[in-house]
C-alpha cells in the first residue's frame, strides 16, 4: 500500500471528473515491485479486539504511514532534490533534476 501511494496510485481528475476510473488506467504495484514473502513477518495478536470482526485487528494501514516519507527520502539523498507530490513519477524525477540543473 505504501509503495503505492508513493509511486504509482493517483486519481487524475478533469473538472471534477475521475479520468482513470479503472484499473486499466489507475496504476497500482504489481508482485514484481512487492517484497519477497521470505522479507514479510506475519504476527498475530494475543487477544482478540471486543469490536473487531470474529477478534480481528486492523493494522496494515499504520505500517505504510512511513513508506512514503522513506522512499522520497530515499529519492533525494539519490539525487540531491527534493519531490514533494506524490506519486513520485519518473516524469516528476526528471522534471526536479531539470530544474536542478536550471539553477
Amino acid at each position: 500500500m505504501g509503495i503505492g501511494d508513493a509511486l504509482f496510485e493517483e486519481m487524475q481528475l478533469e473538472r471534477g471528473v475521475i479520468r482513470n476510473p479503472n484499473f486499466t488506467d489507475y496504476r497500482m504495484p504489481s508482485v514484481i515491485q512487492m517484497p519477497l514473502i521470505r522479507d514479510i513477518t506475519t504476527v498475530f495478536a494475543p487477544e482478540p479486539h471486543k469490536d473487531g470482526p470474529f477478534g480481528a485487528k486492523g493494522f496494515g494501514e499504520v505500517a505504510t504511514v512511513g513508506v512514503q516519507a522513506a522512499i522520497a527520502n530515499a529519492i533525494y539523498r539519490a539525487i540531491g532534490v527534493r519531490i514533494k507530490e506524490l506519486p513520485i513519477t519518473p516524469e516528476k524525477v526528471l522534471q526536479a533534476l531539470e530544474t536542478k540543473k536550471g539553477m
